[in-house]
This record gives C-alpha cells, structure tokens and sequence, in this order.
C-alpha cells in the first residue's frame, strides 16, 4: 500500500515529461467539459442581455470554442495551435476583465464601436493598394469594398467615433477597442496579469510569429514542453475567465458551488499526476518479505 508519507517524498521527476503534459491536457479536457455541459447552456438561455452582457458573453463564447478546438487536439504535433490558442486565451481574458471592470460604460461603447471601425480601415486599404497596383485587381475585386466606405455619411460617423473614443492620435485609426497595446491592458489590470505578459506572451508569441525563434534548438521534450505549457495557461485564463463572467451574468448566485468547482479543476492535473506517482511507487516500492 502506498502511504501518504510515500508520496510526500516521492520525487515527481521519476515521470516522463510526457506524462506530466498528458496531464495538463487532460485538464484542458476536463475544463471543456464542464464549460460545456453547466456554463454554455445556461448563457445561451439568457434572456435581453444589456450591451455590457453582450460583449462579456460573446467574449467568453470564443474562449470556449478555443477550449474545445485544444481538447480535440491531443496529438503533440499539435504544440503551435496550442502555443496559439493560448495566446489568445490570454488576451481575450484581458478583454473580458476590462469589460468587467467598466463601471463608466466608456470601454462598452468602445468595443462595440470598434468593430465597424476596424471594417472601415481594411476596406480602405484594399481600395487603395488597388488605385496603386490596378494591373493585378479588377474594379469588381473591390466593388463590395468602395459600397462599404461609400455609404452617406459612413466616413463622418467613424471619424467622430475615433474623435470621441480614442481622441486625435498620430497612428491615426486604433489597433485595438481599448486603445492599448497588450502589455498596457496587461498593465493596467495589475501586477499578476502583467506578469503573465512578460513571463508567457513572448514564449507564446514565437511559435505563431515568422522566424527560426519558435523552433531553433527545439527538441523533443521542448515540443513536449511547450504544448503542457500552453494548456496550463489556457486553463488559468479560460477558468478566471468563468468565474468574471458567471459573477457578471449572475450565475454565481444561483450556483453558489461554483467557486468551489472551479477550484477542483485547477487541481485536475495534480490529481492526475498524483495517480501516476502512485503507480510508479507501487510498482518500485520493495515488496516485504515472506521469511
């Protein structure tokens, strides 16, 4: 029998790095599960949601689709979507934190404004690189394009929303609906989400962005790394992530066990890698002798 003394001095290098990201993964699959079978449905019964409910719902619905596409891909091979999904888990939780934490309703309005304006930017662009290179596009290529800027009127009301949200900037149109870069809404959350930036985003950020960093002198047990990596991350984000949002939409109210549900998960991969030290330990431990 294994005792907990065996355990507390049981060394958990004698696993595999393989073994110990299986366990990760199993939590990333755990998490998907339960969001899937208590939160979504709950959310998708919500009836008139305000426009604060709105942006912190949708947010949250591609948090989980990001969760779901990470479980049903287990294969290690897998580490650069992993590696991926991770970094967007991160920023959406940005997003879902500031929504949050808008008491003003200034950053509401903001997201909300910003999707036509960032339309407007990209139909600009494309109208313009084909009066620059007409010889590689044809006038129907754009024709959906110019209708888009052409609308009356269009053009005033997205440069009055950029004046009233984001003011009169050199870069002229935002980048982002906050206005900020990354580390600056890492910033302005606090030390831990800032943190996270400078200790994870760039590790992230080499495996999706061009150049040799993402893989030069990576190995085996780096691809193994990487994807436990990425889903350990995906899980803190995606759970801190559902607990704003079940606070929000007043979930935790009527299931008042959550935070302790959502504690539990955040153990998932101990417990898994507990029970693999346990049958390591039994099959090590001297068996005692019969004389």
């Amino acid at each position: 029998m294994v005792t907990l003394n065996d355990l507390e001095e049981a060394e958990v290098t004698r696993l595999s790095v393989r073994i110990r990201v299986e366990a990760f993964y199993k939590g990333t699959v755990e998490v998907s599960k339960f969001a899937g079978s208590v939160i979504i449905p709950i959310l998708k019964g919500q009836i008139r949601p305000n426009d604060k409910e709105k942006a912190i719902v949708g947010t949250y619905y591609r948090m989980y689709l990001w969760m779901r596409l990470m479980a049903d891909m287990k294969s290690r091979i897998h580490f650069q979507v992993a590696a991926a999904a991770a970094r967007s888990l991160f920023e959406l939780l940005l997003d879902i934190k500031i929504l949050a934490d808008d008491k003003t309703g200034e950053f509401i309005e903001r997201f909300h404004a910003f999707p036509e304006i960032e339309k407007f930017r990209v139909a600009e662009n494309i109208i313009s690189f084909y009066h620059k290179h007409r010889d590689y596009m044809k006038p129907s290529n754009i024709s959906q394009q110019r209708k888009f800027v052409n609308k009356p009127g269009r053009q005033e009301a997205i440069k009055q929303a950029i004046l009233k949200y984001w003011g009169a900037t050199k870069k002229g149109k935002p980048k982002h609906w906050t206005g900020k870069s990354i580390q600056g809404r890492a910033h302005d959350l606090g030390l831990r989400y800032e943190k996270l930036y400078v200790r994870l985003f760039p590790i992230l950020s080499w495996h999706i962005h061009s150049g040799s960093t993402g893989y030069a002198g990576f190995d085996e047990q780096g691809i193994e790394a990487c994807f436990g990596v990425s889903h350990s991350i995906a899980q803190e984000a995606f759970l801190d992530a559902t607990l704003i949002c079940a606070e929000e939409m007043k979930i935790s109210k009527v299931l008042d066990w959550l935070p302790n549900v959502i504690a539990d998960l955040r153990l998932t991969p101990v417990r898994v890698l507990t029970e693999k030290q346990i049958e390591v330990l039994k099959k090590t431990k001297p068996k005692p002798s019969t004389d």
